[in-house]
């Protein structure tokens, strides 16, 4: 069944996107992608497809029944459901050997991992895809994806938390009122007041964009306001994207949010992109807070979250998590270097500006610096971190690195524009929710041949090698 039809202006073509279905019903992970240019012949083709057999195709218990079960684990806070559980056919890989299955799947379930005694939410609310047999009625997985006034525009210059001037984009009243609301962009930026994520979810994002007056704007909102700006700008004017949905929606930051996660007062070592917006923590830097919306690369890392799950919809667990977290750490790189032109002088460190102290949290150019293997002969097996996401990320992170400054005799292979494209359209088009590394290094490797085809055969043939090249040294086979 034809998924849609979607123009990608970087490489001036056409990609026409299909799932599979079997006796009508569609196949979890599965997508053909099929590219054509301006003349309808066909530039490449791209599948994940799957066979159930052994599958009976109709249910023994109905939606409501697995819905029952989803609330059973998620809890009253789950209802009402986003929508209603669907009917997939699903390859259970946790089974000895995998097996095909019937399944009620349903999608962004909210759920608190534990409970107080007095029984408010104990960890960050998660957002997940709940996997039920649409058979025997077992919970078989969950899947984490873990989001009358009249107002005129004004340009501001305000500093940041880093002590920088940026220039950012407020709306304003004929009373000279003024709040962090961006509507060009569609960037809205609030102040939680420190409240608790896990008991106060559902009043994300705020009461109200910040204004000031009555109070100046903190550092903090400037941050997370000028760096979603640059996002923003990044995602229309490079990859000429209509915002992370390409749909025109907002960008939405909270400031000064904490966890019962973290017991220091006022302190909540994290950010996140939870389901529609971004939640910004802090930490004590030298006796002051320091929110973590100062990183620009976390900013982009989080917020390629929300991209990811306008797309692709990687699962967030084992090596296509993996890969989900590989994705973020490149584009926030990416968008993080955009104002240097030489790919040489690159900053290849993630949030080193977070805790005073200049160590990253991941370095993209060594991942062994910060215990992250770099070939897939070191891959992690564990069953902690989702599978250990965080952890063998470095292993794309490492091809990517490879591919990015790729150079020849004559310098660089690629622009950085070029690299934002291979792995932006590698993402967004090709990739699919159950994608590990191998099916990224084919992706990006269709990207190049039709991002490139207008070059010449011999320099489009080099770039193509670059790519099978940075995978290669990192284990990672086609």
């Amino acid at each position: 069944m034809a998924l849609g039809t979607e123009s990608i202006p970087l490489t001036d073509s056409t990609v026409v996107k299909f799932a599979q279905y079997r006796q009508r019903i569609p196949v979890y992970g599965s997508l053909v992608t099929i590219e054509l240019d301006d003349a309808n012949n066909m530039l490449a083709v791209n599948s994940a497809i799957g066979n159930p057999e052994g599958v009976d195709a109709v249910a023994s218990i109905s939606p409501a029944q697995a819905q029952d079960v989803i609330v059973k684990d998620a809890g009253n806070d789950a209802l009402p459901l986003p929508e209603p559980p669907r009917l997939y056919f699903y390859f259970d890989k946790s089974a000895d050997p995998g097996a095909w299955r019937l399944v009620y799947i349903a999608k962004n379930v909210q759920r608190h991992r534990n409970r107080t005694s007095d029984g408010h939410p104990e960890t960050l609310p998660e957002l997940f895809d709940y996997v039920v047999d649409a058979h025997s009625g077992d919970l078989i997985t969950k899947l984490p994806r873990t989001q009358t006034i009249s107002w005129s525009l004004e340009e501001l210059d305000s500093t940041d938390a880093l002590g920088q001037t940026r220039r950012i984009r407020a709306e304003r009243d004929e009373n000279d009122n003024k709040r962090l609301v961006d509507p060009t962009r569609r960037i809205e930026t609030y102040d939680f007041g420190f409240r608790k994520i896990e008991s106060q979810f559902r009043s994300l994002p705020g009461a109200a964009p910040i204004s000031n007056p009555p109070a100046p704007w903190s550092p903090a909102a400037i941050s997370a306001h000028a760096n979603a700006q640059e996002v923003a700008d990044y995602l229309a004017n490079t990859l000429r994207r209509n915002g992370l949905d390409n749909q025109g929606g907002p960008f939405i930051s909270s400031i000064n949010c904490t966890s019962i996660q973290d017991s220091t007062p006022q302190q909540w070592r994290n950010a996140a992109w939870i389901g529609t917006q971004m939640v910004y923590g802090q930490r004590s830097v030298d006796g002051e807070l320091r929110s973590y919306a100062v990183a620009m690369d976390v900013v982009a890392h989080e917020m390629t979250h929300g991209l990811t799950d306008n797309t692709a919809r990687l699962e967030y667990k084992d090596e296509s998590g993996a890969l989900n977290e590989s994705y973020s750490d490149i584009m926030g790189t990416i968008i993080a270097n955009s104002q240097k032109a030489d790919i040489d002088s690159w900053n290849w460190e993630m949030g080193e500006e977070l805790d005073g102290t200049g160590v990253p949290l991941r370095d993209l150019s060594d991942p062994t610096r910060r215990g992250q293997p770099a070939h897939m002969r070191d891959y992690v097996h564990t069953t902690r971190d989702n599978g250990g996401v965080h952890t063998n990320s470095g292993i794309h992170n490492k091809a990517a690195f490879n591919i990015i400054t790729a150079k020849n005799g004559g310098g660089h292979l690629f622009t950085p524009e070029d690299a934002a494209a291979l792995f932006y359209l590698a993402l967004t088009v090709h990739l699919s929710r159950t994608s590990g590394f191998s099916d990224s290094r084919r992706a990006v490797e269709l990207v190049a041949k039709s991002l490139f085809r207008a070059d010449p055969e011999s320099v489009r043939e080099e770039k193509v090698a670059a790519v099978s090249a940075g995978f290669e040294a990192t284990g990672i086979s086609a």
